[in-house]
């Protein structure tokens, strides 16, 4: 009986299995070439689907489509109400003193900041001050410093928020002005901070406001698994605010034993420029629970602490433009004096490997500074070695950070330009996920 099921299969079931499998395969390549923007995500995902008959479809499926969801479609559709609500919040007087009239001049380096302003980002404003960090230790305590002070709210969002003793540090302090009556919200990755749903419950309980970042809902078939929220973002009573390459966890404090000291580039800022943050955090605070924050409790008259230019850009699949992925390549291709990079994960499409190249080829010093061994992403580590022999040919100079982990994400051009914050010079930052920089002008 056994003997004769199985020839049965072999004769009739595995035909039809396969012919299956080459119907998929030739229904889905079609749907990969119109999806995919990039020729080269385009190849891989069809060589997968050809080579992976059933499983290819799935994994592009669950992985390969980004494709924009109701939530996104409202978030799109609320922006106008966000830009009108920032620009209403800078009364002429102020406008004039702080923020560029015309953002489709030049003005900045290289007309950075005009270029800046036509792909998305905020006007660039002047009055701030400034603080940077390399390390986690003292943006931490400043962090706390700032949260204990603030009298009316505290907006948190972070892509990893861990529940250890940096975190339950952190909530723990959140909970306690909760209880005050300071309104208190806070914003995670439903992927990156998995592990916090104790951490949260925690704080609705103090009176705290806390949700998740695009769940997974296979009810609602929503397995957006690739568009995570890599925003990290402190803003305290509208007037100070962090933002950076920090999360909130023990190995950001140089406490973990896989990688030891931690290094990073963070910015505190106290002036305009916090309003550009802030509607970068209520925007996706609306999306994320669909409550809509405005008025001058949120956005506070802006007062000048600094002389700092500065400019907050953001980026994500929601957007018409991949705002921060043109700024960085303006800056490789505008660069003619030196062009310093540090990012944790180097792995470049055509486009910035070329401009790379090219920039080297033109006398400019270019020095990338990136993670050693041992990374803390084994596939972002060896994809981005196999680009290390193009870029040396050329003249680009990679520099192994050797002390600990570098998780910085700085871009310096010319002495005159620079960018700190949360996205990576990788294809996932650039394309896919939800970044915010700070851009310094001089």
């Amino acid at each position: 009986m056994a003997a004769w099921i199985g020839s049965w299969i072999t004769d009739h079931a595995m035909p039809v299995m396969w012919a299956l499998g080459y119907v998929l395969t030739l229904a889905f390549i079609p749907v990969v070439l119109i999806r995919k923007r990039y020729p080269a995500a385009a190849i891989a995902w069809c060589l997968a689907i050809i080579l992976l008959p059933y499983a290819g479809p799935f994994l592009f499926l669950t992985f390969g489509v980004h494709r924009v969801t109701r939530p996104l479609q409202k978030k799109r559709f609320h922006r106008s109400r966000f830009i009108r609500q920032f620009i209403e919040s800078i009364d002429d007087e102020t406008h004039e003193a702080h923020f560029k009239e015309d953002g489709s001049s030049g003005g900045g380096w290289e007309g950075l900041e005009g270029l800046a302003c036509r792909v998305g980002a905020a006007r660039a404003c002047s009055g701030n001050a400034t603080v940077l960090y390399h390390e986690g230790t003292q943006a931490f305590d400043d962090k706390l410093e700032a949260v204990a002070r603030a009298r009316h709210h505290i907006h948190a969002e972070y892509y990893i928020f861990r529940d250890d003793e940096t975190g339950r540090k952190f909530v723990d302090l959140l909970c306690e002005k909760a209880r005050e009556g300071v309104e208190v919200r806070l914003l995670v990755d439903a992927i990156g901070s998995r592990g916090a749903k104790r951490l949260l419950k925690q704080l609705r309980k103090s009176g705290g406001r806390a949700d998740t970042f695009l769940p997974i809902m296979p009810w609602r078939r929503r397995w957006l698994v690739n568009l995570r929220n890599h925003r990290k973002i402190l803003i305290c009573d509208g007037q100070t605010a962090f933002t950076g390459g920090l999360n909130i966890g023990n190995e950001y404090m140089g406490r973990s034993r896989r990688y030891g000291y931690w290094r990073d580039t963070q910015l505190r800022i106290a002036g305009p420029a916090v309003l550009g943050l802030q509607r970068v955090f209520v925007e996706d605070w609306d999306f994320a629970t669909g409550e809509f924050l405005s008025g001058s409790q949120y956005f506070p008259r802006p007062i000048a602490y600094g002389e700092d230019r500065l400019q907050i850009v953001w980026s994500g699949p929601d957007l018409k433009y991949e705002s921060i992925r043109k700024m960085y390549f303006a800056a490789i291709t505008r660069s003619r004096k030196r062009l310093w990079i540090t990012t944790p994960y180097l792995v470049p499409d055509t486009d910035f490997l070329v401009g790379l190249k090219m920039a080297a080829l033109e006398d400019v010093d270019v020095r990338i500074l990136t993670q050693s061994y041992p990374p803390d992403h084994w596939t972002a580590y060896y994809g981005g070695r196999y680009y290390w022999s193009e870029l040396l040919e050329s003249g680009v100079k990679i520099y192994e950070y050797k002390r600990g982990m570098i998780h910085a994400k700085v871009v310096l051009a010319d002495g005159a330009w620079g960018s700190v914050g949360s996205a990576n010079v990788d294809i996932r930052s650039l394309t896919l996920n939800f970044e915010v920089n700070c851009l310094i002008h001089t």
